[in-house]
C-alpha cells in the first residue's frame, strides 16, 4: 500500500494506519529489509498494537492462548519502538477475576515503562462490550470479565495519575514522545 500511495503521489496526503495484535512476528519474518526500511521512513503511517490482557492470566482468558505468550507482546512491541515508527496501543482489560488487580495493573504499567517511560500515555484501555451475536454464547465468567474491566480501568487511571503530571496526561496522544 505504501508503495502504491507513493507511486500515485498520495503519500503526503493520505494517512495509513495498521493494527497489530502482537501475536506473531510476521513483520520481521516476511518483510524484506527494503520493506522494513519503507515502513520506517514512511511519514504518514501509524501502527496500533493491542495488548490482550494486563497479566498472563487475563491474556490467556482473552486469547485462549498459552499464558506464557503474554511476554511475547512486550518483546514485539519493543521491536516496533526500536524501528522508530509512530506507535500506539490498546489494552484489553477483561479478566476472569479482580483480585490483586491494582498490583497487576501496576506491574503492567511498569512493564510498559521498561519499553519507554511515556508508553502508558500512548495506551488506551479498549472497552469490551457484549454485542448481540455473541451475547447468547457468553458464559458467566465472560459476563464477569466485562465488569472486571471497569475495575481495571479505574486502577489504570489511578496509576497514570500517580505517575504522570496532569499536563502530560492531557497532551494529545500523538504528541506524547516515545
Amino acid at each position: 500500500m505504501m508503495r502504491e500511495l507513493k507511486r500515485r503521489g498520495l503519500d503526503r496526503s493520505v494517512f495509513l494506519w495498521s493494527d497489530d495484535n502482537l501475536s506473531n512476528d510476521y513483520f520481521w519474518r516476511f518483510l524484506t529489509e527494503e520493506d522494513i526500511a519503507l515502513v520506517r521512513g514512511y511519514l504518514n503511517y501509524g501502527k496500533v498494537c493491542c495488548f490482550k490482557g494486563f497479566d498472563a492470566e487475563s491474556f490467556a482468558f482473552n486469547t485462549a492462548a498459552a499464558p506464557e505468550l503474554f511476554e511475547q507482546q512486550f518483546a514485539l512491541f519493543r521491536r516496533y519502538v526500536e524501528l522508530g515508527i509512530d506507535l500506539y496501543a490498546y489494552a484489553t482489560f477483561t479478566a476472569p477475576r479482580d483480585t490483586e488487580i491494582e498490583a497487576e495493573i501496576r506491574n503492567f504499567v511498569d512493564r510498559l515503562q521498561t519499553i519507554s517511560p511515556n508508553l502508558p500515555l500512548r495506551v488506551l484501555p479498549l472497552e469490551v462490550r457484549a454485542f448481540a451475536p455473541v451475547h447468547e454464547r457468553m458464559k458467566e465468567d465472560h459476563h464477569r470479565s466485562i465488569e472486571v474491566q471497569w475495575s481495571a480501568i479505574r486502577c489504570w487511571n489511578a496509576e497514570l495519575a500517580r505517575r504522570f503530571p496532569i499536563d502530560l496526561r492531557q497532551q494529545p496522544i500523538y504528541e506524547v514522545s516515545l
